[in-house]
């Protein structure tokens, strides 16, 4: 007890002496770093005085005197121009000092910095604000009222980057390379004219651009439009000037369209032009459905789709979508029977590939077998619904032809007035679209959005043909609204008139549908109505319908809705505007599922529906439905579309749900690290059975060509990506530019072989061609985010495969093909391209090669 108490009197005693002299010494060691490198000329702070700078290799050492317990605060500040670096700060407490030694404190002072450089936009010596600063395509921001804008930012790709600064109604300056921090860049901008040249037409809802329109600009030919009916250039003439500028589009009406433009800022010049000659109409059958409760009718339903198809493409105005494509795209997009049925699919890229899709149902009652077929059109509008009835699978051929001639009776085709002989007028349908002498025709002007779109149609007036023939017809006006007129362009549909239209437009009754079981009944859209077998419309969101009638007459009513009861009733109407109520029981299926791994969230058509495991079933209507399970972390979604069609659909134990590794996710998070081998060990695990296959093993293609210039590697993950029948033909169409990639890598290959071995140098440029000249011809399938890129890859690399080929081979045909590439390379570069640096160097060599060729090929 006495020891410790004379211990810590000394102690004290000592702290008193060192007090009198200052404290003890220490030694104290700053090393300072920036982006992991020493920081030379760093200033360091100690207790609010400067102590000394850092030396050469980022080191500040020194010896104080402090007392003990006392808290000392370090502080180490740069100033570097062209860099914000905030300072770097730390505290300690001194420690009591041991048997007279020195007390060491080190400290790593790494240094958080960012770097900036200024960019001054002017147009002769005037600052432009307002102007959009891009940095590798991201927008960092505007410049202000001075034209300036300060970019801040921590590292760069040792590459480099492309700054891009573009205001409307100004010329667009680049400049690719390095930033230097500090830096003050002056962006020169001068005046222009941007002028957008937008093609398009619309047919049955659907609005597509119309390639190949020469536009033409004070009788100067400026260039073509390209697949998606744009061409974009820039002019610069005088602000204000007034030019000519005209549309050629032969194959359309008209086949030449005039205006006078104003050369200022942003000029968007759009216009829609029709078919001389209607085209096919796209269709696609998108499954037949059983809809009784309790009965198999699988067999049956793809009976009728076979016998619809047969059916339906036997008229020429139709061209068949084949099933397995339409399938392979709706199931790539996710797109669900109530997504097409609803909002269509006309913003999506399956409006690439159809006009319209038929869904089809087929019920059984003590009659036999109940068919109706829709007729969607890509903004999900029913445009026509027949039903017909066949007594056993044996009598379906000829219900399905009764479906098809009933469709070419009543389809609501489409046509236009291509020109105007005396009094009458010539329109682009005849006989092959049903229309004869007497076929009453609508007029029909368009309402456009603010942007040009077109929204809908409204009807002006009405023309009767007098004579038809195979390519067209020849009309006469039958009635025309005031104020309207009728000229070359104007669209017509054919009028499918009924007997005792007339009056049955002056009476109907009012039709409510529900659908469920009561007591939980609710308002039933979509229900189809028809009389007599003839469609009459369907039901809106509130469950009702107005349905035209004659009053006193009998007629059969048949409502229909998939997922639903069908409700077959007599009905005699004698009053105008009677109400008529029904309610469809609902076909309800029992669904329960499980997953591997488990607690995956459920959804059916976008509804929540729970977590697995679900083992007591949970109620869903007969159909197809979109079913997603989604259990997050790095596991990949699993959706499918799922015919629910009997009692219980049943996906535990055997048959549970197993969701497979993201393995594109890993794959990206992994060359975002920089992990290159990373991302080529993620992207190499799928196997040739997991749903990313394709899109894994063609990035990492992408990553043997760019990355590690491993181009046999590159060629062979190309070719297993396109050795897959959906990608090879087509089907999934965003790999139209794999092709491209693949001739890129053969040609790559080519090119070093050139001096080694010439033989295997000229198999690789073949190859290279075979693949670019079928890249060449799909053009119109490339991602729309990369469109440009691609296309200017597709033309720039075939040129070159035929250039470097004959080279090798000395072929003068080759020579000729070579000549022909290139100048379809400068014909066809893509404006989206045109200053930016890297492919305008692109176009300077091409145009080199392009000048050596021309004299070996004349």
């Amino acid at each position: 007890m006495i020891k410790p108490r004379i211990r810590s009197g000394a102690i004290s005693l000592v702290a008193l002496l060192l007090a009198a002299c200052g404290g003890p010494r220490l030694d104290l060691e700053v090393k300072a770093r920036l982006d992991g490198q020493p920081t030379p000329e760093a200033e360091v702070v100690v207790d609010g005085r400067a102590q000394g700078v850092t030396d050469s290799q980022g080191v500040f050492a020194k010896t104080l005197h402090r007392r003990p317990g006392a808290e000392v605060e370090v502080i180490v500040v740069k100033d570097l121009p062209g860099y914000r670096i905030e300072p770097w700060k730390t505290s300690f407490l001194v420690r009591l000092p041991k048997d007279g030694t020195v007390g060491k404190y080190s400290f790593d002072a790494d240094l958080q910095a960012t770097r900036f450089m200024t960019l001054a936009a002017t147009d002769k010596g005037a600052p432009v604000g307002d102007a959009t600063v891009k940095v590798n395509d991201k927008e960092v921001g505007k410049t202000d009222a001075r034209g300036e804008f300060v970019y801040v930012y921590k590292n760069l790709p040792k590459t480099g980057v492309t700054v891009t600064v573009r205001k409307t109604g100004y010329s667009t300056w680049h400049k690719t390379g390095e930033l230097e921090p500090g830096r003050r860049l002056e962006v020169a901008l001068s005046r222009r004219t941007l002028i957008n040249v937008t093609a398009l037409t619309e047919q049955y809802g659907y609005t597509r651009g119309v390639a190949g329109v020469v536009v033409t600009l004070d009788e100067r030919p400026i260039g073509k439009t390209d697949d998606r009916g744009v061409y974009t250039f820039t002019d610069d003439g005088a602000p204000g000037k007034k030019v000519r500028l005209a549309l050629s589009a032969p194959g359309h009406i008209p086949d030449e369209w005039k205006t006078v433009v104003t050369l200022e800022g942003q000029v968007n010049i759009q216009r829609y032009f029709s078919p001389a000659t209607p085209g096919q109409i796209r269709v696609g059958v998108h499954r037949f459905a059983g809809n009784t409760l309790g009965v198999d009718l699988r067999d049956i339903a793809a009976q009728t789709e076979s016998a619809v198809s047969a059916q339906l493409f036997k008229y020429t105005v139709f061209r068949e979508v084949p099933s397995a494509e339409l399938e392979a795209e709706v199931k790539r997009l996710k797109l669900g029977i109530d997504r097409i049925a609803t909002k269509g699919w006309q913003d999506t890229p399956l409006r690439k590939t159809v006009d319209m899709i038929v869904v089809g149902s087929v019920a059984k009652d003590d009659k036999g077998f109940v068919m109706e077929a829709k007729f969607y059109t890509s903004n999900g509008r029913l445009i026509l619904s027949q039903v017909t009835r066949a007594r056993d699978s044996g009598a379906i051929t000829s219900a399905a032809r009764e479906i098809a001639a009933n469709v070419m009776e009543r389809f609501p085709f489409e046509g236009a007035i291509v020109a105007v002989e005396g009094g009458s007028y010539r329109v682009n349908m005849g006989k092959p679209y049903r229309v004869g002498r007497g076929t009453e025709l609508t007029l029909t002007a368009a309402a456009r959005s603010e942007a040009g779109k077109v929204t809908e149609y409204r009807e002006t007036g009405r023309l009767k043909v007098k004579r038809a023939e195979d390519a067209g017809s020849l009309a006469e006006v039958e009635d025309l609204k005031k104020g309207e007129k009728i000229k070359v362009g104007d669209r017509v549909v054919r009028r499918v008139s009924r007997e005792g239209d007339e009056e049955r437009a002056r009476s109907y009754f009012l039709l409510s549908a529900k659908g469920g079981l009561a007591p939980d009944v609710a308002p039933l859209p979509r229900v189809n109505v028809y009389l007599n077998n003839d469609w009459a419309g369907s039901t809106g969101a509130d469950g009702k319908a107005e349905v035209p009638v004659r009053l006193g007459r009998s007629y059969t009513l048949l409502l229909y809705r998939h997922g639903y009861q069908q409700v077959n009733e007599k009905i005699k109407l004698e009053k105008n505007g009677d109400t008529r109520e029904f309610v469809l029981g609902v076909n309800n299926a029992s669904f329960k599922v499980d997953s591997d791994p488990s607690s995956a969230a459920v959804f059916v058509d976008g509804d929540p529906l729970g977590k697995t495991p679900i083992l007591e079933g949970k109620a869903v209507g007969l159909g197809f439905h979109t079913v997603k399970l989604t259990v997050g972390e790095d596991y990949r979604d699993w959706e499918e579309v799922i015919e629910f069609d009997k009692k219980i659909e049943d996906r535990t134990g055997d048959r549970k749900i197993a969701l497979q590794r993201d393995y594109l996710k890993l794959g990206e998070r992994a060359a975002q690290k920089g992990d290159i081998n990373g991302a080529i060990q993620a992207y190499g695990s799928t196997d040739t059975k997991h749903p990313d296959y394709s899109e894994a093993h063609h990035r990492l293609a992408r990553i043997y060509l760019d990355e590690k210039n491993d181009y046999d590697a590159a060629i062979r993950e190309f070719e297993s990506v396109l050795s897959l029948p959906q990608n090879q033909q087509l089907i999934s169409k965003q790999f139209a530019v794999a092709f491209t990639n693949l001739g890129h890598a053969y040609y790559e290959k080519g090119n070093t072989l050139v001096e080694k071995d010439r033989d295997t140098a000229a198999r690789s440029f073949a190859k290279a061609i075979q693949n670019l000249q079928t890249a060449k011809q799909n053009t119109r399938f490339f991602p729309t985010a990369h469109y440009d890129e691609a296309l200017h890859n597709t033309y720039f690399y075939l040129a070159l495969s035929y250039h470097k080929l004959y080279l090798v081979t000395r072929k003068d045909a080759i020579a000729h093909n070579a000549n022909l590439a290139w100048r379809e390379y400068i014909d066809f570069f893509p404006k989206g391209l045109e200053g930016n640096p890297v492919f305008m160097q692109s176009r300077e060599a091409a145009r080199k090669y392009w000048t050596q060729i021309k004299d070996q090929s004349s």
